[in-house]
């Protein structure tokens, strides 16, 4: 019979399966297979951006290569500048006589017209060295040209890298007409350089929280008074109560605005020739900063251990300053502790 005939291979294929796994026991169920965790899907890497803007970097621009400060003249005879639209980054500090001049940091931005250049000051490295050491000018006076020494400055000029910078008109020489064009600057830095640090700024979606704004007036002294304009997704820029131009890209607009609060004495041992004293800009320590984003405003705190360190940004409640994607004006402001004394009105 089949059945007779089928009985001994069914024995034989339990007692091999009991061999195996015990799965022809009557008392003791089959033990359940030990569970696996289940492999969590891993994240693709975030893609990378630029530091200093939170944008995508440009086609052909490495992420490893340095950024370049250039200080760029402010006065109305230099206007309409060159260049600065082009910027990562723009500091504009107190200088002389109330007036102000920037520095413009190019990192994932370049420029093939950057000016009027004008020269350095004693406070550019603690400006500049959170983010780069090389350093475009027009020239110093000798105890600058020690700091920068000091503070071991990639210091680029008309002098030792002609080649980077040229005169408009050329053959000209004037305090006004000094240009430089960013790759050359790039092209001539030599020696150890420092380069932009990866957390400088920190970019994110704005707090539902913060106040609307429409505009923010900044006075470096009591005669000079540079505003911000809300208009068009974009934080217009006006000084003098004349719309703040470049020379080929119409007003100046940035998504973001920081003011920060500075003391500033004045210099004991630098003097320009009129007699008036060059300005000293306290930026180790701490202070207050007012973000503007987005038509809107964010008061903070700033914090800087020593110079070299990049600037830590916080809100009120210690939760770091988120910046919009895009470049940001820094607006280097005296406070009401020092000897030079501005003031900030925002509406």
């Amino acid at each position: 019979m089949r059945r007779g005939r089928g009985a001994p291979a069914a024995i034989l294929a339990c007692l091999l399966i009991a061999v195996a796994s015990a799965a022809c026991s009557d008392d003791d169920p089959a033990p359940a297979a030990a569970e696996r965790p289940a492999s969590e899907p891993s994240q693709p890497e975030p893609d990378p951006v630029c530091p200093l803007t939170g944008e995508e970097p440009p086609k052909g621009v490495s992420l490893e290569r340095e950024a370049i400060a250039v200080k760029v003249e402010n006065s109305e005879a230099s206007r309409p500048q060159s260049g600065l639209e082009d910027a990562d980054v723009v500091f504009e500090e107190i200088v002389e006589g109330g007036i102000t001049r920037f520095m413009a940091v190019y990192h994932c931005g370049d420029a093939k017209k950057v000016g009027p250049v004008r020269s350095a000051r004693f406070d550019d490295p603690k400006i500049a060295l959170p983010f780069t050491n090389v350093i475009a000018y027009s020239g110093s006076n000798k105890i600058v040209d020690a700091e920068l020494k000091k503070k071991k400055m990639v210091r680029l000029n008309e002098l030792n890298e002609s080649n980077a910078f040229f005169r408009v008109p050329p053959g000209v020489l004037d305090v006004h007409n000094l240009f430089t064009n960013v790759a050359r600057l790039r092209a001539a830095a030599k020696g150890p350089r420092v380069h932009a640090p990866k957390n400088a700024f920190e970019f994110g979606r704005l707090d539902k929280g913060a106040k609307r704004a429409r505009r923010v007036t900044v006075h470096f002294n009591a005669s000079n008074a540079v505003e911000y304009r809300w208009r068009g997704g974009l934080w217009k820029r006006w000084e003098a109560g004349a719309p703040f131009r470049s020379a080929t890209a119409g007003q100046i607009g940035v998504p973001n605005v920081l003011v920060q609060q500075v003391e500033v004495n004045n210099s004991k041992k630098i003097v320009d020739p009129a007699g008036n004293p060059s300005p000293d800009i306290a930026l180790e320590g701490k202070g207050t900063v007012w973000l503007l984003r987005d038509g809107r405003v964010i008061k903070g705190t700033w914090r800087v251990s020593k110079t070299g360190d990049a600037p830590v940004y916080r809100t009120r409640k210690g939760d770091p300053l988120l910046f919009d994607v895009g470049p940001t004006w820094v607006e280097l402001v005296p406070s009401r502790k020092g000897e030079v004394k501005g003031s900030v009105d925002i509406r």
